[in-house]
């Protein structure tokens, strides 16, 4: 179980809610895998906050912290605090399934949920 700070958890709610909106639990529970795997990899910054607000990684987040507060659903809450006791994968990108990424095309697909397909690094 990874202990987070309460802002750190509003944030990665946050991402799960804009990311993820309208998806399954799995497909929630797994966007914040993502994120919380890359909070863990050396290539990303350090802290959730850090993650989901690095340049040009979500497209939602564009410097206005505002959307952090956006309120979120039970569901949402649920897939957090799932995610925070769940063993992850080495998982550390997703995209929609209806846009094909240039970085997308040197990775091989992991698996699909719902509208997102999910990536590790080829190693």
């Amino acid at each position: 179980m990874i202990d987070l700070p309460p802002a750190e958890v509003r944030c990665l709610e946050a991402a799960i809610h804009h990311e993820a909106k309208g998806e399954s639990l799995a497909g929630k529970l797994m966007v914040g895998n993502v994120v919380l795997n890359r909070a863990a990899a050396p290539q990303y910054p350090k802290s959730v906050c850090a993650v989901v607000k690095q340049r040009k990684q979500f497209s939602w987040y564009k410097g206005n912290d505002a959307v952090l507060d956006a309120p979120v659903s039970r569901e949402t809450k649920v897939a957090a605090r799932k995610a925070m006791a769940a063993k992850r994968d080495n998982v550390l990108f997703f995209h929609a399934t209806y846009v094909a990424p240039k970085w997308s095309q040197r990775l091989k697909p992991r698996f699909t949920i719902g509208n997102h397909i999910f990536y590790a690094l080829n190693h």
